[in-house]
């Protein structure tokens, strides 16, 4: 669990699964390993933990080749495990490549542990789909969806079982008739017509009901027609009543009956009351339904109770908490209310009185508060409800304190430990990949208990089931490496209950009520929500707040790294932190992306903005605040220093930039020929030291282009548009190069920044500021620079204007003395870019008659103002 889709798979890289240890300290017997009988379902679970910790480097699924490729040969040990692995991928669903040629390679060989593995991978790649070709490898298995006619295989009873569970992981959600009435059928399968299903009945039935309730999750809330009939049939056989007739090819087989079990004309509530309880209830949950509620209600009466096994009344209550989901609250109150008010005076407290079955008594109120608690578990599950948490804690410990105290032995030890190591769950339950440490306390508490360190001198140590409950409790407050949580949609909470069905194996052999494979089955319900920030410039992990809404619009803040609500409640998340660029994914825009992004990339990578730091920087903000007073201020960029951008970010690039073209170190590196300089003092020379370079000084264009490009990357730097600086720094090298070179290229480059400032301009007056809308968002190239560019343009046209004077009237047709065609290269270079600035048309003065000013200007209408202007200097 705590390793779940955490080890990347490359495809040249080998499958590596760990050894298990198998070797242990016996009281007076020594150390040694276990016996060898009893390593298939440890070897085939740490197969499975090998396959669930990969996810792939590229793309989304594991080749099938590379899994082929995998395939170990060898012991029977190595197969064991690679059955476990062949799970795992088929959980995380890698097996949707695998050709089914393959797969009949493997199930071909009828190794019991491979064709369990195998089938359950398969059933949960193709969940949901109805796919008929791994619905035909389900059937194969099962003879009821063979042909009547259809050869008697001889199928182990763990592969039936697994092969049931798989028809309803394919039709998971899809409340398919036909398979809705054969699940139903498989429920009450009666034993025989010889040794056939004589053997973990149980289990058989349960994997039938949980399939139905797969298959059918939450179909009366769906007002689905198939709800109405189950639920009957159902009811029978969870309280009891006379056997259903049997129909089709079941109906002459099963006539004689069994030669082994003898049965009577009732229903037999040891085999089918679990499955049928927890299908009944996963097909009306959430649905409210009180009919339902009051059939799960337990008895009432102590002559009531002895006609129900204690364990089905945890069932029933958890059953009964599935259909009345919305009623569930995470307080003692209400799991106390469960309880009938008959029981609790006999609960725990020394027998005064003969007519009363005390143990009963007990036994079903540790079971009901147990249920309750589950069913509290699975309602806010992966939530971090630290109400929940404390109510299941809170009861956890009270059966903790009660097994030290004699007490206990009202109830039983066995049935105290069992539903004490139910709570525990429902806790992990809750606090699903969070790391609660309170759980964690109580987890490290139970494991260590010895026979030796028992709460009672009898009172065994924690069984096989009550370390597992403990080690999946564990599982589950590190799931995903914290990186995941839990799902609370119908099909969810199916794999869930499959996953933490509340009957432990008394030993890693022991299948009889359920099969150990379905205890990974939790996967299913297993989602990647945890949101991690990361600085796109460091690559290093930081803290953000963020903004979830959900489907009804209401709006709450978070600060991540943090665990989100579930994806199917929300509508929006979004990154609202001052200190960072937002990034806002949408249900209907870009929710893939999310998804992607909390599966598989583990990190959404987020922009500081400038002058703002990190939380672990500047934990209270002040800093930030201070630096953002320079952002905000329009009037600082016009006296900044390189000091104040070195100080203002932290970005290497931008302080070798400072360092390299802003700032002149005059302190040092000083010249030979003005190290030395003589002076005259007092009628004798002096030899003094200089402390500046004398020849280095800059020029008084120098100052000036040095000015502007430290105004132009301080601006750059605190409007977080770095992305400009290349465009500015080309400009001001045109402008640099324009006078002594000038080219009508870089006027064309000019021309087009004015015009998309003008453009700009010109939109933002004509769009007016609504009341509560954001603000325009500022040009990439600033107005005011912008401004200042085009005045020094216009003053290098105005020192040339006396050397363009004759050659410009020649060009618009006014009487001129010069020639174009006579004049120098420079004055052609000069001439060309004039014209290109100010886009003046050949013989535009042609036709101007006289002095009037009005004639010449019609002429010129087309043109700028600063064209019109120096047009109309040159008639004048």
């Amino acid at each position: 669990m705590a390793t779940l889709r955490t080890v990347p798979s490359g495809a040249t890289q080998g499958a590596q699964v760990p050894r298990v240890c198998v070797w242990g300290r016996w009281r007076g017997r020594g150390a040694g390993e276990g016996a060898p009988a009893a390593h298939a379902w440890p070897s085939f679970h740490n197969g499975a933990a090998a396959g669930l910790a990969l996810v792939p480097l590229s793309g989304l699924t594991i080749d099938s080749e590379w899994v082929l490729y995998n395939k170990p040969r060898g012991t029977t040990e190595m197969s064991t495990e690679h059955a476990g692995f062949l799970m795992g991928l088929g959980l995380n669903g890698h097996l949707r490549d695998m050709p089914f040629m393959n797969i009949y390679e493997y199930l071909v060989k009828c190794n019991e542990m491979i064709s369990v593995g195998l089938l359950l991978g398969l059933a949960a790649t193709y969940r949901g789909t109805m796919d008929v070709q791994a619905t035909k490898m389900m059937s194969i298995h099962l003879e009821p969806l063979l042909p009547p006619t259809s050869i008697e295989l001889d199928i182990q009873q763990n592969i039936l079982v697994a092969a049931l569970l798989g028809v309803g992981l394919i039709y998971q959600g899809t409340a398919h008739t036909h398979y809705s009435q054969l699940l139903l059928l498989e429920i009450g399968k009666p034993p025989g017509p010889e040794m056939e299903n004589c053997v973990e009945r149980e289990g058989y039935a349960l994997a039938a009901g949980l399939a139905l309730g797969l298959v059918c999750a939450g179909a009366a809330r769906a007002r689905s027609a198939q709800a109405a009939p189950l639920a009957h049939k159902l009811r029978t056989y969870m309280l009891g009543g006379d056997k259903h007739p049997l129909t089709g090819s079941q109906k002459e087989k099963y006539k004689q009956g069994s030669f082994a079990i003898r049965e009577g004309a009732t229903v037999n509530l040891d085999v089918t009351s679990p499955g049928a309880t927890l299908a009944l209830g996963l097909i009306y949950m959430r649905s409210g339904s009180a009919a339902l509620a009051a059939w799960l209600q337990p008895p009432r009466t102590a002559y009531h109770l002895d006609f129900v096994r204690p364990d089905l009344l945890m069932l029933r209550i958890i059953a009964r908490g599935l259909v009345l989901w919305d009623s569930i609250e995470p307080t003692e109150e209400w799991v106390e209310s469960q309880v009938p008010e008959t029981i609790k005076p006999y609960c725990f407290v020394k027998p005064t009185e003969d007519n009363i079955d005390y143990e009963a008594m007990n036994q079903a109120y540790c079971n009901i508060i147990a249920g309750a608690c589950f069913a509290l578990g699975l309602r806010f599950a992966g939530s971090g409800c630290e109400e929940a948490r404390d109510v299941a804690l809170r009861y956890a410990r009270v059966l903790l304190a009660v097994g030290a105290k004699s007490v206990a032995e009202l109830a039983g030890r066995s049935t105290l430990e069992a539903c004490m190591c139910v709570c525990l769950l429902a806790a992990g339950m809750v606090m699903a990949g969070r790391g609660d440490l309170d759980v964690l306390r109580v987890c490290r508490r139970l494991r260590a208990r010895t026979p030796a360190h028992a709460p009672h001198p009898h009172a065994p140590a924690l069984t096989h089931g009550g370390q597992m409950a403990v080690h999946c409790t564990i599982g589950l407050l590190f799931l995903g490496g914290g990186r995941a949580t839990l799902s609370t949609t119908p099909t969810a909470v199916a794999a869930l209950l499959a996953a933490f069905f509340p009957k432990f194996p008394t030993h890693s052999e022991d299948n009889r009520y359920h099969l150990q494979a379905f205890r990974h089955l939790y996967v299913l319900a297993v989602e990647a929500r945890l949101i991690l920030p990361r600085d796109l410039s460091t690559e290093k992990l930081c803290y953000a707040h963020i903004q979830v809404i959900d489907l009804q619009g209401v709006v709450k803040e978070m600060k991540a790294p943090c665990i989100i609500p579930e994806l199917n409640t929300l509508k929006e998340v979004k990154i609202n932190d001052p200190r960072y660029w937002p990034i806002t994914f949408q249900k209907d825009r870009n929710w893939d992306q999310l998804k992607l992004f909390l599966e598989y990339s583990w990190c959404i990578d987020i922009k500081q903005r400038a002058g703002c730091l990190s939380y672990l920087d500047d934990p209270q903000g002040f800093l930030t605040i201070l630096a953002q007073t320079l952002t905000l201020d329009k009037a600082n960029i016009w006296s900044t220093s390189a000091d104040n951008i070195e100080l203002f970010t932290n970005d290497d690039k931008i302080r070798n930039f400072v360092k390299q073209y802003l700032v002149k170190d005059v302190n040092t590196n000083i010249c030979a020929d003005c190290l030395v300089e003589s002076k005259k003092k007092k009628g004798f020379k002096e030899v003094v030291l200089n402390r500046q370079c004398l020849c280095r000084k800059y020029t008084k264009e120098e100052r000036e282009h040095l000015q502007t490009l430290g105004m132009v990357t301080y601006e750059c730097v605190v409007k977080d548009i770095l992305c400009a600086l290349p465009v500015w720094t080309t400009f001001l090298k045109i402008i640099k190069t324009m006078k002594p070179d000038p080219s009508s290229y870089n006027i064309w480059q000019i021309k087009l920044l004015l015009s998309q400032i003008d453009n700009h301009n010109k939109r933002v007056m004509n769009e007016m500021k609504i009341d509560g809308q954001e603000t325009q968002n500022e040009p990439l190239i600033s107005s005011e620079f912008t401004l200042a560019i085009k005045q020094k343009v216009s003053n290098i046209f105005d020192s040339w204007e006396s050397r363009l004077t004759p050659y410009l009237r020649k060009y618009l047709g006014l009487p001129s003395s010069r020639k174009i065609s006579t004049c120098d290269d420079d004055v052609k270079k000069i001439l060309a870019g004039f014209l290109v600035y100010h886009d003046l048309p050949k013989g535009g003065l042609k036709n101007a008659v006289g002095d009037d000013e009005l004639s010449v200007l019609l002429n010129l209408d087309s043109l700028s103002v600063e064209a019109q202007s120096a047009v109309w200097q040159l008639y004048r």
